[in-house]
């Protein structure tokens, strides 16, 4: 698939399997190529982690190299086009999905940005109307962000967690098993699963689950492992 402006991309995948590093080279990627980037880093403290993730993207290199070699070249990249909407955990008014798309804007039309990355969906304030349910609220929340994308012409990416997985089994997740309701597969333009059988071995699947016709593309999937040395996701070799 492409990164393609005015749509919405869904990224899934258990905890802890790898799927910041997987956004983090997806961003690095659009960085390098002068598509700026705004990302919510509510998870995931900005310096160091998300900065040196980035870092080590782009410059190719792993934890002791970036160390040691030249980082104005990256860092450059990073300041000139990374946007990053964050928010500290003592804050009395958590930030909803309003809150959030209207810094989206602001960094459209401040720094023309042209990708926005929501990292977690479960870290907004999901305040529910009376008498709404958990599926309407979900429903009305991704007609907005499809909407904003459109309007902004922007590339809009999800990552939201699935359900646990029942104990004892690590069957690759899908858009259904999305907290939430099935809107994740219906609303969604692309669909994306990021999925390591085994949590044990440095190997996963990234899998293109849902393509909406008309858009460039295919489902199809890659089995990769992650190279540490030069942190980039590379094809597994049998």
């Amino acid at each position: 698939i492409k990164v393609v402006p005015g749509t919405l991309t869904v990224l899934t995948g258990f905890a802890n399997m790898g799927k910041s590093s997987l956004m983090s080279a997806i961003m690095a990627h659009c960085l390098e190529n002068h598509f700026s980037v705004c990302v919510a880093s509510f998870e995931t403290d900005v310096k160091p982690i998300l900065r040196d993730g980035l870092r080590k993207a782009i410059l190719k290199c792993d934890d002791n190299e970036l160390r040691k070699v030249d980082l104005s070249d990256a860092d450059e990249i990073i300041a000139e086009r990374l946007s990053i909407v964050s928010q500290s955990v003592d804050e009395i008014d958590e930030m909803t999905i309003d809150d959030f798309l209207e810094f989206c804007r602001i960094a459209v039309v401040r720094d023309g940005v042209k990708m926005i990355v929501l990292d977690p969906w479960n870290e907004l304030e999901h305040k529910r109307r009376r008498d709404e349910t958990e599926t309407d609220y979900v429903g009305r929340a991704l007609r907005a962000i499809k909407r904003f994308a459109k309007q902004h012409d922007v590339a809009f990416w999800i990552v939201a967690h699935p359900s646990k997985p029942q104990p004892g089994t690590n069957k690759s997740p899908g858009l259904y098993n999305i907290s939430g309701s099935a809107n994740w597969a219906n609303k969604a333009d692309y669909g994306l699963v990021y999925h390591r059988p085994d949590p044990k071995i440095n190997m996963a699947a990234i899998t293109v689950v849902k393509v909406r016709m008309g858009l460039p593309g295919k489902r199809d999937t890659a089995e990769v492992t992650f190279n540490f040395h030069c942190s980039e996701f590379q094809p597994l070799m049998r």
